[in-house]
């Protein structure tokens, strides 16, 4: 049974789609971080939506790797919300919201950008403390960054705009072109205890202008083999490991400080302003 029907009618099956999973070498490290977006084609009618998102997890844990991790953002406090730890839902997609939910799986305490983890690194989370910010020193980003043999996968989702472990090593790396903004609200954890808290976000100066996708970014990890990449349905599936990530984050801005920006800044434009929520949409990223 097909899971999607691509614009061209070509079904894509669960094999298919574990085939190019390995191929891109998802099931080859001990902890993998999925970005996401399912948009692979018109999915099989015939499948009810709850049986069709424990199907695509399943094909996660076909992997065999030890800790799967996704982002189940909120963005609570930039949203001016309260952050419940069991009702707040993840505004990364109907797939990082169901796998949140899967038995044993631990979401941390972090009301902008949480993470839903399966595996033994799920106790290591839990006992984390978090010194209240997300993508900083302290933060469960800097933790992540710590543990061994770690992959991003991109099942769907593309690296040039969803790549969030970008802003964390700009941020351990004190680029002048971000700056941290504190954010006010209340935490609801596990037991449904509330905690009025601050909380602290890296996020753009006012008059930075970022490109809309680091497109360059991509193409750059492609030309030197570091992101495994495969088409499937009317998406792609990518994978790149957590170190070589990060070394070639870190060259590209040491080599060029304006690496991941649209146009070089000046002086006036590293205004200490918080430019996400200007247009009156929900925030989605940093």
């Amino acid at each position: 049974m097909y899971l999607f029907r691509s614009q061209k009618q070509k079904e894509v099956s669960y094999k298919d789609f574990l085939e190019t999973l390995k191929q891109v070498g998802a099931s080859d490290c001990k902890t993998l971080f999925i970005h996401n977006d399912i948009m692979f084609g018109n999915m099989n009618p015939e499948i009810g939506r709850k049986e069709f998102m424990q199907t695509l997890i399943n094909l996660f844990y076909d992997l065999n790797v030890e800790n799967i991790i996704m982002p189940a953002f909120t963005y609570s406090f930039n949203n001016e919300k309260d952050f419940d730890v069991i009702k707040s839902r993840s505004l990364m997609g109907s797939l990082s919201e169901a796998f949140r939910k899967e038995p044993e799986v631990y979401r941390t305490l972090d009301p902008m950008t949480s993470f839903a983890i399966k595996g033994n690194l799920a106790d290591d989370f839990e006992k984390y403390k978090s010194e209240c910010n997300s993508l900083g020193v302290g933060s469960y980003f800097d933790l992540l960054n710590k543990q061994d043999d770690v992959k991003y996968l991109f099942f769907g989702a593309d690296l040039a705009e969803s790549f969030t472990y970008v802003h964390y090593v700009e941020r351990i790396l004190n680029v002048p072109y971000r700056f941290d903004m504190n954010f006010t609200g209340k935490i609801i954890d596990y037991s449904a205890n509330e905690k009025h808290t601050n909380w602290i976000i890296s996020t753009q100066c006012g008059g930075v202008q970022l490109y809309e996708k680091n497109e360059h970014f991509k193409k750059d990890l492609q030309y030197r083999g570091l992101l495994k990449l495969a088409p499937i349905g009317d998406k792609e599936i990518s994978c790149i490991s957590q170190d070589d990530a990060r070394k070639q984050i870190i060259e590209n801005i040491e080599n060029n400080k304006f690496y991941f920006l649209k146009k070089p800044y000046e002086e006036k434009d590293l205004t200490h302003v918080y430019v996400m929520k200007h247009d009156g949409q929900p925030v989605t990223h940093c």
